[in-house]
């Protein structure tokens, strides 16, 4: 084939990683995953955990690139041969630093401890805006509660419940129209940014003198409103995901029989990203390394790709 026959492998390709198929469970992964990643703390690199969290990870980013290309029938070979000789430059959809970072991740520890400690930090501080308009909202009630019957009182805290929820979702459907938002560009101030955004969630329980007890108290409200929005987040994903997967099913079935890369996202959607419980018996034994090893092939090369690209728009 020449350069150009290959040249839709490539672009296929930024296509799938712009899409809910391979956002959902990605995006769901490192939020649901990233709570334990504290940037008041030193995290070991090899500390047992994170290192299970992170295997978890390089599997899931390897079983979707590998699911995606099975749908596509793309061989190794053929991909690797788009990624050296380029893409349609007609092509309006570009890699960002974004998708560097989720990709090369997977190979670096350092960047994906990065990564979800960012992640972490971004989650507190919007259930912080959560709570902190929650309170104002409060104080203006309590102004004109006198005046207000129970049924409209009961009203309106269901409808700031649901005001709150469309947000959270809208801000979830930004992700596919501009994926970096949803990630934390690579940069030589990341760990600052990191901790100038942190030390306003340390005021949320220093600003004033208050004993031990309340401050567990703080920090665990802090975590279920970081819950909920994660949760909201993962249902709008979700939903998402179901909509590609319908449009699929009506669409002709996958040449090889398999399940298509929209429905492999759906169930590790509804697994937490067990890639494991989707292997079936005709992966396992040498096929089983075989394909593994193709995966991790594939990674790499597109983390090379990915770089150049990256490099070349800085």
């Amino acid at each position: 084939m020449s350069s150009m026959d290959d040249s839709w492998v490539l672009d296929s390709l930024v296509c799938f990683l712009h899409g809910p198929v391979w956002n959902a469970p990605l995006q769901t992964f490192i939020e649901e995953k990233s709570l334990v990643f504290d940037p008041n703390i030193q995290i070991d690199e090899e500390n047992a955990d994170i290192v299970a969290i992170h295997n978890e990870y390089k599997n899931l980013v390897d079983y979707m690139l590998g699911s995606y290309m099975e749908e596509m029938q793309i061989s190794p070979e053929q991909f690797e041969t788009a990624c050296l000789e380029g893409r349609n430059p007609d092509n309006n959809l570009h890699f960002h630093q974004g998708l560097f970072q989720q990709i090369w991740a997977a190979n670096d520890i350092k960047m994906f401890i990065r990564m979800m400690t960012q992640r972490n930090v971004e989650l507190q501080l919007q259930a912080l805006d959560l709570i902190e308009k929650n309170q104002l909202e409060l104080l203006q009630e309590s102004e004109l509660l006198d005046n207000a019957s129970p049924t409209e009182s009961n009203s309106g805290h269901g409808e700031k419940h649901e005001e709150v929820e469309e947000l959270i979702a809208k801000s979830v459907e930004k992700e596919l129209e501009s994926p970096e938002a949803a990630v934390t560009p690579e940069s030589e101030n990341v760990d600052d940014s990191v901790s100038d955004k942190f030390e306003r969630l340390n005021l949320f329980f220093v600003n004033q003198k208050v004993n031990p007890e309340d401050v567990m108290s703080r920090q665990e409200y802090l975590r279920q409103q970081r819950d909920k929005i994660v949760e909201i987040k993962k249902k709008t994903r979700a939903k998402q995901l179901l909509e590609t997967v319908s449009r699929s099913s009506a669409a002709e079935p996958t040449p090889t029989g398999r399940p298509s890369s929209a429905q492999v996202a759906q169930r590790l959607m509804e697994n937490g990203g067990k890639t494991n419980e989707l292997l079936d018996k005709a992966t396992a034994g040498e096929g089983a390394d075989e394909s593994q090893n193709s995966a991790l092939q594939l990674r790499k090369t597109l983390a090379k790709r990915l770089r150049a690209e990256v490099v070349e728009q800085q």
